[in-house]
């Protein structure tokens, strides 16, 4: 009985050891950890949930961008198409509505929300997979790059925001302190002009590294951390939308697994350069938007330099001879990016569905306005409609959806625009009803 014991466990080890070594055979060990942008890559062409409007603050976005596309110079500094004719000053640091108006101009507005969608949620994943392939090796970089997918709001992974960036250029500047010092400039830099929260977290990120080796970078960051700091506290003017942050939700129980790789992370790390500039950026982070009563916004900034030292944890849980542990760690793995895909794979947009506008059951509102009024008509709207109407149409509206400036009063003019019912009623002046608009 001993015999065939052990020979039954000699073929099931050979049997398993076989299938590794099949598998390193097939897959070079450069191109494993990046096996989870791959699927995510080909989810996001399969899944195109990206061809419509997104939620969140996207019409705030696109507002920006047309603005840029309309007047690049008045757009780089104030936001004017909406609440006219004060305007308000800028929610956020231009480099992102920059690049959105680039792509908008370059192919149409679907074509720029569908890249920047794209590039937004394969950016997050090749950066974890990446940066913890160079630090721990090839495993660590695969288990990061699903680890990063396990956020406590995978809805703002998979809308175009510039908070998304900031944790992306955040971690690709640490990595490139000990790399290229001038990269870590740029890659800071870029974070400063992408988001305000890069003031009290890129600068305090270097400091944490060290202040004589770095002092070329902090030199090379000032420029713009003074434009955009002076900026911050004289003008700046913020989007003002509530947010729900879903703190009873499936992601939040996803959330958990990579907290559960994370934290001891941070801990098996203690010892290498990267420590202290990732814990000084979690930290600073975390207590800003605890103090903004933000904080799952706050646990979203984390879960990438989370996801990358996770990545370590999980190289080592899967070395343990106890195979219980490494059958465990590998489900938990797996798990983490279960939400995830599957908000993807439940998407009911499909290639079929491209031939429908991208505004979508506003597309009659749009006609309707393009056709009653010229480019430089002011109009009125009401809040619900107010900045689709200005991304839409490139009208200056004089109204807003988000926070209004100090001293702003609504003014009606020739075509007001109510949302009534679910239908869109222009009135003119006089209130008197011109026309009824049926959504799509």
């Amino acid at each position: 009985m001993y015999n065939k014991v052990t020979m039954k466990s000699a073929i099931h080890d050979s049997g398993a050891g076989g299938i590794r070594e099949m598998l390193r055979a097939r897959i070079p060990p450069s191109i494993l950890p990046y096996i989870p942008l791959v699927i995510i890559a080909l989810l996001l062409i399969i899944k195109p949930y990206y061809l419509f409007p997104t939620h969140g603050d996207l019409d705030f976005h696109l507002v920006r961008a047309r603005e840029i596309m309309i007047d690049p110079f008045q757009g780089l500094i104030w936001d004017y198409l909406v609440y006219h004719p004060m305007g308000r000053p800028l929610g956020h640091p231009p480099l992102l509505h920059v690049i959105l108006a680039g792509f908008w101009t370059l192919g149409g507005v679907r074509f720029a929300h569908s890249i920047m969608c794209m590039l937004q949620i394969l950016l997050t994943v090749f950066t974890a997979s990446f940066v913890a392939s160079r630090w721990y090796g090839e495993r660590a970089g695969l288990i990061a790059g699903a680890l990063v997918l396990a956020s406590p709001r995978p809805d703002t992974l998979s809308v175009i925001m510039p908070a998304a960036y900031i944790p992306v250029l955040l971690v690709l500047t640490v990595y490139l302190l000990s790399e290229n010092r001038l990269s870590a400039a740029v890659t800071g830099t870029l974070a400063l002009w992408t988001h305000f929260i890069a003031l009290i977290t890129v600068v305090p990120a270097v400091l944490a590294d060290g202040v004589r080796r770095n002092l070329r970078v902090l030199l090379l960051l000032l420029p713009s951390f003074i434009l955009w700091g002076a900026y911050f506290l004289t003008s700046r003017g913020a989007p003002s939308e509530p947010v729900n942050g879903g703190y009873f939700s499936i992601g939040w129980l996803v959330f958990l697994i990579l907290l559960y790789f994370g934290v001891p992370g941070i801990y098996l790390v203690k010892g290498r350069r990267e420590f202290r500039p990732l814990v000084a950026y979690i930290l600073i982070v975390l207590l800003a938007e605890v103090i903004f009563d933000d904080l799952s916004r706050g646990l979203q900034y984390v879960a990438l330099p989370l996801a990358v030292v996770g990545g370590y944890t999980g190289s080592r849980l899967l070395e343990n001879p106890s195979g219980a542990v490494r059958l465990v760690t590998g489900i938990l793995i797996v798990s983490s990016a279960a939400v995830f895909t599957e908000q993807l794979l439940l998407t009911d947009i499909g290639w079929s569905d491209i031939d429908i506008p991208f505004e979508n059951r506003y597309y009659p509102l749009k006609e309707y306005l393009d056709t009653h009024t010229g480019p430089h008509d002011v109009v009125w709207a009401s809040s619900s409609v107010a900045d689709k109407v200005a991304w839409m149409t490139g009208r200056r509206v004089s109204n807003g959806h988000y926070g209004p400036p100090p001293g702003f009063r609504e003014t009606l003019h020739e075509v007001n625009i109510y949302d009534e019912n679910g239908m869109f009623v222009v009135r003119d002046l006089k209130n008197r009803t011109v026309a009824v608009i049926n959504p799509l």
